[in-house]
Order: C-alpha cells, then structure tokens, then sequence
C-alpha cells in the first residue's frame, strides 16, 4: 500500500550521498596511509564457506555473529564477518609465486549478526592492513606504528584515543610462572582475560573459581595483569622501542589484560581505545604465525595486522568535533535547457565540458523556467549554472553564473578551456 515504505534491514544501514561523503574521506585518509609505507589495495570476496573461519575466528563470531545461508549443494556459505582468514588464504594459494614480505591493505564491507549499538551495527566498513611473510618484531613495529598514524591523521591525539599492546605468548609464560601452571592449563585463561573488562569483580572471582584456580593463583594472576612494564618480554620492549623511533611512542601503553578474542594470534596483540565517554574499542590486530597452515597452505607464513571499523571511528571523530565538514560531491555545472530550440547546443556544451574534465549536468526538462532551473543548480551543491538562451544561441555564447556570488561571465561556446579553467579555479579558491 502507498505510503508504507519496506524497512531496512536491523542493523544494517542506508548511505545517502552526505553519509557515503564520509565513507570516501576515511578509505582516503585510511588507504593513503598505508599506501605511503608501500601497502597494495586487495580484495576478496563478499562470500565465503564457512569452514574457513572454524577453528580460526573467536567461537562467539562463528557461531552466533555470522550471517549464513546454504548454497545449492547444501554448503554452508557466510557473508565475511572479517578478512583476515580471506588473506591467508588468498597468500596460501599463491605462496610459491610471492616475493615476501607482503604489504597488503583493503576497505570494503562486513557482516555481524550482533546487537546493534552506539558505534557497532551488522554491516560496516573495515580497513585492513597486513604485512605477512616475517617473522621480525620490526614487521609488528612497523604495524603498530601505522595503527598510530591511523589515529594521528585523523586528527586524534593520545589524550582521546591510545593503543593497548601486549604480548600473548610473554603472557602465557609469566602465567605458566606465577600460577605454576603447564601451558596448556594457562591457555584457556585467555578467554576469561579477554572478558574480564566486561566483568564485575565477583563474577570475574566466581569465573577464576571455575576454571580451577585457587585463592593464591587468583591473586598471582591478577597481580599479573596489572603490571605495565614490559620486563616479561623482550619481544615488546624491542617494539615499543621501534615505535617510539618513529614518533608515535605517546599512543602506546603497555596493557597485559589485552588477548583478543580471535584464536589466530600468537603473539602481539593490540586494541585501540577511545579515552572519551564512548570508552570502547576502535580497532585491534596482532600477530598470527599459523594461519595459512591452517587455511590449507604447505607453508607457514607469518602476519602481522589489524582492522579498523568504521562506524566507532565515527562516533569517536562526531563526540571530540573531528568530523571532517563534507558535502556530497555533485556536478560542478548545470547546464540549463531554455528550449528545445537551444537543446543541441545546450547537450555538446555538456559533452565538451565532460570530456575537458568538469562534472556537468544537463537539466532534463526543455523549457522549465529558468528560475526553477536555478533553484535546482542552487539544490544540488551545483557551483555554476551554464545559460543559453535565444540570443546567446544567435552570438553563439554562453552565460557562466556563480551560484555562490551571482556574479555572471559570458563566454564564447567554442571556447572550453576558457569555461573550464574558470570552473576549476572556483573549485581550487573552494
């Protein structure tokens, strides 16, 4: 029925050109940055078979965030709810004809069947970068570095926004210490790390009690997970180092609570969190050494990376006043029809200006008033309005209005280069 207009999806989102504005400004910012420390754009694809992500993602993703559907042949297919597995793959089909290491970066789409809040949603925009094939700590410097600049050009300083580091494997052998544990006893005590922020202090105590530990193994491990200082590996003393080398050491700060939830990580892992009220994550990485393995591939190449989402960098840029003043980009002229007389000359105009570089429109109704005409020019963010009219047709000119100013030029049709570079200097004085 008229009227009832059929809803999105829950969840997902409409981009109307003002908000897709903002899309194109951070993939730019997000891609050039990774493009000036020599990362290539990639991508893979939107649909994936499950398998790929068992036994690699967290479990909570699989099994309860992914969005599925069978194919015709009865496999399970998921819409990509990260890339990280993607990439592995895609380095492990072809790990024979690479050169490493690899730099690679992509911006494109995800899916997340999750509770929709402030800054997450089921469909979002995620930049990833990852630098795969070495194994040196100067390789996850050279990451953690970039997720600073990432913050850095966007305009945030440390005081609204840091990055939490730890080291996985450091922290696995300081708990197999001080709890006197084996390893494989200290392992599953990640994923209650992981969650120990989202946790009150009791049920944290009752979580520890389950998994076995006694009063004094409790203590030890949260005693722990407070220290800041990077004296149980050397491993990160020697990032921090480098990091502080390029200039971005004040983003940093030693966090041992940080384990990430993706089982794929082996040893660096960092988040980036927001320091204003919104007090969230904004994106997270580390490193994983065993993932083309376990993708399939006869080699073992390890990565290091992370992947920022879009819709918490948004919140974070609205709530600290850093989102960029962005209009959607529309055409720079309206070329006016005053007839069906003038309809010829009014279409090669547009071609020409076209083909010399200039966004042109072409108003679609012959004849509508020309201050209708206007007013739609005015509507649309166009800068110029291009006029031909009987008289103009008969010297075989044109008038230029500034829709801005409402100042007017008048040109000789011929003479594109003369319209044009009047265009662009409007656009280049802003």
């Amino acid at each position: 029925m008229a009227g009832n207009v059929i809803p999105r999806v829950k969840g997902m989102r409409d981009f109307h050109p003002e908000d897709w504005a903002f899309q194109t400004w951070l993939s730019g910012q997000l891609l050039a940055l990774g493009s000036s420390f020599g990362y290539q754009a990639f991508e893979g694809p939107m649909v994936e078979y499950q398998d790929l992500y068992l036994g690699k993602s967290s479990e909570e993703i699989v099994n309860q965030q992914t969005f599925t559907v069978a194919d015709r042949d009865g496999k399970t297919l998921v819409l990509r709810p990260e890339l990280t597995p993607t990439l592995a793959r895609m380095v492990a089909d072809r790990e024979g004809q690479m050169a490493f290491p690899v730099r690679w970066q992509s911006y494109g789409r995800f899916f997340r069947y999750e509770r929709p809040q402030r800054g997450r949603g089921r469909g979002f925009f995620q930049w990833n970068i990852d630098l795969m094939g070495s194994e040196s700590p100067l390789a996850d410097a050279e990451i953690l570095t970039i997720a600073c600049l990432s913050l850095k050009v966007l305009g945030l300083s440390p005081q609204q926004a840091r990055v939490r580091v730890n080291d996985r494997q450091g922290l696995e052998n300081l708990l197999v210490d001080v709890l006197s544990l084996a390893p494989e006893d200290v392992r599953p005590l990640f994923g209650l790390v992981d969650r120990i922020d989202k946790m009150d202090k009791d049920k944290f105590s009752e979580a520890m009690d389950q998994q076995g530990l006694s009063g004094k193994q409790q203590d030890a491990l949260l005693e722990a997970l407070e220290g800041t200082d990077t004296d149980f590996s050397p491993w990160l003393k020697e990032i921090l180092d480098t990091v502080a080398l390029n200039g971005v050491g004040d983003y940093v700060e030693v966090d041992r609570k940080i384990v990430r939830g993706f089982d794929y990580y082996t040893r660096t892992v960092f988040e980036a969190w927001a320091t204003t009220s919104l007090r969230r994550a904004l994106f997270g990485g580390g490193r994983y050494d065993n993932l083309t393995v376990q993708v399939g591939g006869k080699r073992q190449v390890p990565g290091v990376g992370f992947a920022l989402g879009d819709m918490a960098m948004m919140e974070l840029l609205k709530e600290v006043d850093l989102t960029p003043d962005l209009t959607a980009v529309g055409a720079d002229i309206l070329v006016t029809v005053f007839s069906e007389e003038t309809l010829e000359a009014s279409v090669a105009l547009s071609r020409a200006l076209r083909e010399a570089g200039v966004r042109a429109e072409l108003h679609l109704k012959p004849g509508e008033r020309l201050d209708k005409q206007l007013k739609r020019a005015d509507r649309t963010g166009s800068r110029f309005a291009g006029i031909i009219g009987p008289e103009e047709l008969v010297k075989q000119v044109m008038i230029l209005k500034d829709m801005r100013s409402g100042d007017q030029e008048t040109f000789a049709l011929q003479d594109i280069t003369a319209i044009t570079s009047r265009i662009m200097k409007a656009d280049q004085e802003g």
